[in-house]
């Protein structure tokens, strides 16, 4: 089953600076998917409250490149019809 969402924000929160281990420090950031159910075509569905994950950079930088892929993908198959 898929959730839709309506809109994705990126944020970097300084408060979510941690040092794991004593090691270097690892700023998260955090990615928050909303809905905004009272507008747009969908205004009938159920409203989702905040969806909210916290990426390492690692994580975020992979979550970038696989959309970048996806973009790439989407782009030749809609070239091709």
């Amino acid at each position: 089953m898929s959730d839709y969402r309506d809109s994705i924000h990126c944020r970097i929160d300084p408060e979510q600076l941690s040092r794991p281990d004593g090691g270097d420090p690892v700023q998260e950031i955090s990615v928050i998917m909303t809905d905004d159910h009272q507008s747009g075509p969908f205004r009938d569905r159920c409203w989702l409250p905040p969806a909210i994950v916290t990426l390492t950079p690692h994580d975020a930088r992979r979550v970038a490149l696989e959309l970048f892929r996806l973009a790439k993908e989407a782009e030749r198959i809609g070239e091709e019809r």
